[in-house]
């Protein structure tokens, strides 16, 4: 959604009552009680470790780090009134007291994180795929876990059971997300078998996606397990999610994921770190537990620096 000033667009994603909502527009549910899009409550802060703290990089120290992220509930969601909520925001500001750093949440494309990175225009984003050809750019500090699925309409005659059956329909999906790469892997397949390819059209944004699906524009959204099951629980009933097994074993269909900072800085170091803290305290699962995402948690072990060693196109 971002720099789209599409009013009607607002006005349909606004019928849809996501929690994705990006836009500017009153995203309250018709039954007139506003949705939750975020806990209750929120945890406290974790004090500060002095040790920890000395280990952020000086550069950094002295300035408010700036994490650039992209729609994807329930890890980032756009509110109508302008706030960014969900768990990133909250991790953020996890690490910001335990490190004792000033973290700033800010819009960013997602096709834009990593030349952010590059230049300095921001410092962190998450969350992201962590695969070996993202770490020859950028490091990542590995957090969560997640696996690729396809959204549907409820109603639809279009409901695949196997990756072949996807052959020829279109499927929308965020421009630069790893899920395209995953299609590209099943048309190697659909072409094996004589079908036509998938027909992905690549969206700013998830929200985007959504709405194409939500007016017949495509057939599909395939997109990571965590955003496809928020959407469908939100959207009082007209999408659901489905995972077809046979596609994941394709490149990218499952992926761990990290927070970004620049490559060789040891940003990322001190991050992993100070999660490594979190999961200790009980902190890191009672976040994961907060925005209903307890299966996307990683062992303490693979809370790592550039920890995978899977490839986004192989």
């Amino acid at each position: 959604m971002r720099n789209r000033p599409h009013v009607a667009a607002c006005a349909l994603l606004a019928s849809l009552t996501l929690t994705l909502s990006a836009c500017s527009v009153d995203d309250t549910p018709g039954d007139g009680k506003a949705k939750r899009s975020h806990p209750a409550a929120t945890l406290a802060p974790e004090p500060k470790d002095s040790a920890l703290a000395a280990e952020v990089p000086e550069e950094y120290t002295k300035k408010t780090l700036i994490m650039g992220v992209s729609e994807y509930a329930p890890y980032v969601t756009f509110e109508s009134d302008g706030k960014i909520t969900g768990l990133v925001p909250e991790l953020s500001a996890q690490l910001s007291s335990l490190l004792d750093v000033k973290i700033k949440v800010e819009r960013t494309n997602f096709d834009a994180v990593i030349p952010g990175l590059k230049s300095g225009r921001i410092d962190l984003s998450a969350p992201s795929g962590d695969f070996i050809e993202r770490q020859k750019e950028v490091d990542f500090a590995d957090f969560a876990q997640s696996s690729v699925t396809l959204m549907v309409l409820k109603d639809s005659s279009f409901r695949p059971k196997n990756g072949l059956e996807v052959c020829g329909h279109k499927v929308g999906v965020e421009k630069g997300a790893g899920t395209q790469n995953v299609l590209a892997a099943q048309n190697k397949r659909c072409a094996a078998k004589g079908k036509p390819s998938v027909d992905v059209k690549p969206y700013t944004d998830l929200p985007a996606a959504s709405l194409a699906l939500q007016s017949k524009r495509v057939d599909a959204v395939a997109a990571p397990s965590a955003s496809n099951t928020s959407v469908s629980q939100n959207a009082q009933d007209r999408f659901a999610t489905l995972e077809l097994k046979d596609m994941m074993d394709l490149p990218a269909a499952t992926a761990i994921y990290g927070i970004q900072a620049k490559k060789g800085t040891g940003l990322a170091s001190v991050i992993v770190k100070g999660l490594q803290k979190m999961y200790e305290s009980g902190t890191y699962a009672k976040l994961f537990g907060q925005w209903g995402l307890p299966l996307s948690t990683v062992t303490r072990s693979q809370l790592a620096v550039n920890g995978s060693k899977q490839s986004q196109t192989q």
